[in-house]
């Protein structure tokens, strides 16, 4: 038999509605669907070799019925009663088994249908009916629901996973691979050793594709089923989609460090940044330098053409600031018409080129005005390395060589060397 139609028998067995295992002569579960493990899983038990056997609390029905079992020839079957425990409930079961014309491993094969007694029809009708709700409820829930075995079989999967997915059909996801359904399959990887050590994991985040390839942010409450020897035999999972929910997160987050109008860092921020990048050079004897940056004469700028200008004005202003920052590099907003540059790796002449070049290039700019008008505007720039104890006296003292740039004509850089 092909590869294909193995997994196409297997598959048909597993949706089969009907109480069924394959077995060999030892009582090892080679087949089964998934009825039979609803109703019997008291009754499977995991060998020292990893195999799956059947297990019979009454040691005389198991001796009398794999007696039969092994005596039967290819083609032929028996019926055989016991009583065993069904869905829970011990009930009196008859087994019709039939030897296949096959082999496995040397072993023969049976093919064997599990069928409640006319004494516990009722029983079987009312688990059927409990069975049925609880779908329904798994069917109405808004968040899905799904059930997997460790090496990543879907074997259950409600509606509300299936469209959160963006799939047509169970079987279309039951039939995707990991990779393409996992971001990161180490996610997941980590997921089941948390279920190893802890037994279920909570609120633990995931990143997932859905079948047009956009990505999804899930929250994974999970509980894994283990069998008699500790080990995972599958796990059953409730899944949100939160993806909008972080993404509100990130968005305040982002809100709450970034000036809203030009989009660099705020004030506090910014300090907060320069503060870890101080703490990082002094602890790894590394360069850091700082500038200033002020627009001359920006309060002319409102005076003259209205805030609207003023702002438009500052908006293509930082554009000629970001256009010279480097990848290590960033920026904030730390006043009005002052912005702030930090330059981690770089010490005070690397620092001072920047500014030299950031100079010229704002001398250089036409501003475009709302109305469509043109307007230069220059800046001064103070520069020094971030050396001292604390953000105040690192920033007082960059300041003070901005202060001395503009009292100096403006439209230039002071480099400041000392502390005098």
């Amino acid at each position: 038999m092909s590869d294909n139609s193995g997994e196409l028998l297997r598959e048909l067995l597993w949706r089969s509605s009907l109480r069924i295992a394959v077995l060999d002569t030892r009582g090892c579960i080679i087949l089964t669907s998934k009825a039979f493990r609803d109703s019997f899983s008291e009754m499977i038990k995991v060998s020292k070799d990893s195999s799956e056997m059947l297990s019979f609390s009454d040691d005389e029905g198991s001796e009398t019925y794999f007696n039969r079992l092994v005596s039967l020839p290819p083609g032929e079957r028996f019926s055989h009663s016991v009583r065993i425990p069904f869905s829970g409930i011990e009930s009196a079961i008859r087994i019709e088994t039939a030897a296949l014309y096959s082999k496995s491993c040397g072993n023969s094969l049976f093919l064997t249908e599990w069928i409640p007694e006319e004494e516990s029809e009722a029983i079987s009708r009312a688990l059927n009916e409990i069975d049925q709700r609880y779908r329904n409820l798994q069917e109405n829930l808004p968040v899905g629901i799904y059930r997997a075995a460790e090496d990543g079989i879907l074997q259950t999967a409600n509606s509300a996973l299936v469209r959160m997915m963006g799939f047509d059909s169970f079987e279309e996801l039951q039939n995707v691979h990991l990779k393409d359904v996992w971001v990161d399959p180490g996610q997941r990887a980590r997921m089941i050793e948390l279920l190893r050590s802890e037994g279920s994991v909570l609120n633990y985040e995931v990143h997932l594709r859905r079948k047009n390839g956009d990505e999804l942010i899930g929250s994974f409450d999970a509980r894994g089923t283990f069998d008699a020897e500790g080990r995972l035999v599958h796990f059953d999972t409730i899944v949100q989609d939160i993806t909008q929910r972080v993404q509100a997160k990130m968005e305040l987050e982002h809100l709450a460090r970034t000036d809203s109008l030009t989009g660099l860092f705020n004030r506090q921020h910014l300090m907060k940044r320069l503060e870890e990048e101080m703490t990082r050079a002094e602890r790894y004897h590394r360069p850091l330098a700082a500038m200033l940056i002020d627009l001359d004469h920006f309060k002319v700028v409102n005076d003259t053409h209205g805030h609207i200008a003023g702002d438009a004005i500052l908006i293509s202003a930082v554009s000629r600031i970001t256009n010279i920052l480097r990848e290590t590099d960033f920026a904030g907003r730390y006043g009005g018409e002052e912005f702030c540059i930090v330059m981690p790796e770089t010490g005070i002449q690397g620092a001072g080129e920047l500014a030299e070049r950031l100079r010229r290039e704002m001398e250089e700019t036409d501003h475009i005005l709302p109305d469509g008008r043109t307007l230069h505007i220059t800046c001064s720039i103070g520069v020094a390395e971030a050396f001292l104890g604390n953000v105040e006296e690192t920033i007082s003292f960059i300041d003070s060589a901005l202060y001395t740039a503009k009292r100096s004509g403006r439209n230039r850089v002071e480099v400041k060397t000392d502390l005098i």
